[in-house]
Formats: C-alpha cells, structure tokens, sequence
C-alpha cells in the first residue's frame, strides 16, 4: 500500500469515528474495515483498468510501429537494392520523413527498367549563383540530382563520369566531386559521412566499368 492509500485510510478511519458517536467500539471498526475494504476494492479495479488501457496503448503503438515500418520497407526497396546492398539507418530514416517523395521519385523520376541502389540528401551547385537542394540517387542505369519539389532533374550518366572524390565542408558537412568530363560537379551539405562514402564508392564502381 502506497503511503498516500495509507493517510486515505487513516484520514477515512478519523472521519467514520468523528461520525459515529453513536455507535459502538465494535460497530465502528466494521465500519471502518467495510469503508477499507471497498476502497481497496475500488483501488484495485483501478489500477487494473489502467494497466489494460496502457496494454492497449502498447498494443496499438506497435501495431502502428509494424505497419509504418511495412510502408517504409516497400518504398525503401525502390529506391535501395536491399537484396544485394542491405539498407543503412540513414537510408531508412529518410525515406521514413519522406514517403511521399520518395514514392513519387519512384513513380515519376525512374525510367522503364531502373531500380535504385542508394541516395543520399545534398545541395547542387550548378553554379555559383543556381543551387539546389535535393537528394543525389545512383540507379542501376545512371546518377540523377532531384530538388525536393520534383522540378529540377539533373541526369549523368557513367560512361561520362571521370572520377569521384569527398571533401570537407564547414564542420559537420562533407560533400562529393564527381568529375563529369571537363566539369566538375560539386555536391554539398552532407552530413551523414559514411553515406556520403557508400554513395561515393558505388558511382566510382559503375562508372569504372562502362
């Protein structure tokens, strides 16, 4: 018993003898004992009924749980090769903020027959005065930049790309070169590192074999 359950009753006891004047010793303490043991009773409905509304609350979180992350993994494995790549934390959790984009890159963005492999979110520096922030996605046929509204779509294709490198930016941000013929492309505003590597070391890999 709780020490505030503990004052209840004792508070209660005091209340019942105060009132009862009129009866006696023995007819006061079954009073009492009656009074205690239907709030007891009462306490212990209670508690259960809380205890089943928090089951419930627990139940229905994870059903939740399960079912976004159902949702996830069908959009997830469009946009990643999870068969023969797996998937990052990052991967997941972007696509997780992001279902709708990402499902509509899917649909919209992807041609006939391509399937991503992964992505990562960054800023494009067409030029110093034209930047775009967007995801850089790398497909089994090519490496697109598309900004987050679906308007600007910027496609490169292996057989052109020369060279990739990472370099820091700032603090916490990273950022890729990727050697386009004579142009250098520059992609910024990463800020997940080994990202930022998986996608580097992939588009280096496809393109070295065209």
């Amino acid at each position: 018993m709780s020490f505030m359950e503990m004052l209840i009753n004792k508070l209660d006891s005091l209340f019942i003898k105060a009132t009862s004047k009129n009866l006696s010793p023995e007819e006061v303490e079954r009073k009492i004992e009656l009074r205690s043991q239907k709030r007891e009773e009462l306490w212990a409905r209670k508690k259960q009924e809380y205890e089943a509304k928090k089951q419930e609350q627990a139940r229905i979180a994870q059903e939740k749980k399960e079912q976004e992350k159902q949702e996830v993994m069908a959009i997830l494995q469009k946009v990643v090769k999870i068969d023969e790549l797996n998937y990052t934390t990052y991967e997941y959790n972007e696509v997780r903020r992001k279902r709708r984009f990402f499902k509509a890159v899917e649909q919209r963005v992807f041609e006939s027959g391509e399937y991503g492999l992964t992505f990562i979110g960054c800023e494009f520096d067409k030029s110093s005065k034209r930047e775009f922030n967007g995801y850089l996605f790398v497909t089994n046929k090519r490496v697109f930049f598309i900004d987050r509204n679906l308007h600007n779509l910027h496609k490169f294709r292996y057989q052109t790309i020369v060279n990739v490198s990472w370099f820091q930016d700032g603090i916490l941000e990273k950022g890729l070169y990727i050697q386009y013929g004579s142009r250098r492309l520059e992609f910024d505003e990463m800020f997940d590192k080994e990202q930022m590597k998986r996608v580097g070391n992939l588009i280096l890999r496809l393109s070295s074999r065209r």
